[in-house]
């Protein structure tokens, strides 16, 4: 198999254990060693390279920054601040995080998992069937209850996002001069690829260059006898720990005893 991508995007805002609003999800500091040995243990037994992403608000404990220098092949640390140019308070600095982050890959295939994303399977069959639909689709995005779509928004005209939750692509697909130019000159973006709502965040800016170019993006069904990949709701402390180390049959049943909810979130 090619080389794959894991692109990780953390942060050390303060903790926060329920995904209350918008902007204000999960925080918590076990997603910076957890986390990263979630997503790991995910593409075991694939040729893969770790990129991990850090937003630092807190700073990094000496333990948390050994940990993450051990296990990325690529480490980014960014003191926090919403800076760009003339401009102290740019509404899209951390869509341009995300852009950081996937230009450090090098693989022939692209995963991007946001910090509270949690991600098991019992085999490597998810990772192949994910890479074989990116020959129909620009991008595949968290599984969904309403594959081949994520849930409804009228606002958006039929057109959906390649959710930066979880996607996966070709890193070919990202023309990030593109990609930066759309995120700069809004106009440009509306003239070039229309859509009935225009929205700066980069998982809308990747669809509505998908939608363009006419492969979209596809939200898979739900496969949990094969894997699982969800957004914490809520989360107690060690619990992603515990769970890293129990046998995949344990953790579905746990999840599912919990219920996976719109969108496709675990409340514990």
């Amino acid at each position: 198999m090619s080389l794959i991508s894991v692109v990780i995007n953390l942060d050390t805002r303060k903790e926060n254990c329920i995904n209350a609003q918008m902007f204000n999800g999960v925080v918590d500091r076990d997603f910076l060693d957890a986390g990263v040995y979630n997503k790991k243990k995910f593409f075991d037994g694939v040729d893969f390279e770790t990129i991990v992403f850090v937003d630092e608000h807190e700073p990094l404990k000496e333990l948390e920054l050994n940990y993450l220098k051990k296990e990325s092949d690529v480490l980014i640390i960014r003191k926090h601040n919403k800076k760009f140019e003339d401009q102290n308070n740019f509404p899209a600095f951390n869509d341009l995080n995300y852009l950081t982050a996937l230009f450090s890959a090098r693989g022939k295939y692209l995963f991007h998992f946001d910090g509270d994303v949690a991600a098991f399977t019992n085999s490597k069959e998810p990772i192949n069937n994910f890479i074989s639909l990116l020959e129909q689709y620009d991008y595949v995005s968290y599984p969904s209850a309403y594959s081949p779509n994520p849930t409804h928004d009228d606002s958006f005209g039929g057109k959906y996002w390649a959710s930066t939750r979880f996607f996966c692509c070709k890193r070919s697909t990202l023309n990030f001069g593109e990609l930066l130019k759309c995120q700069l000159d809004y106009d440009y973006w509306k003239e070039t690829y229309p859509v009935p709502r225009l929205c700066h965040w980069l998982e809308h800016l990747l669809s509505s260059i998908a939608w363009n170019n006419g492969k979209g993006v596809y939200y898979p069904p739900f496969d949990n006898d094969n894997y699982l990949i969800f957004t914490w709701g809520n989360y107690d402390k060690y619990i992603l720990n515990r769970l890293n180390h129990q046998s995949y049959d344990e953790v579905k049943n746990w999840i599912l005893s919990k219920g996976i909810v719109y969108p496709n979130d675990v409340f514990i």
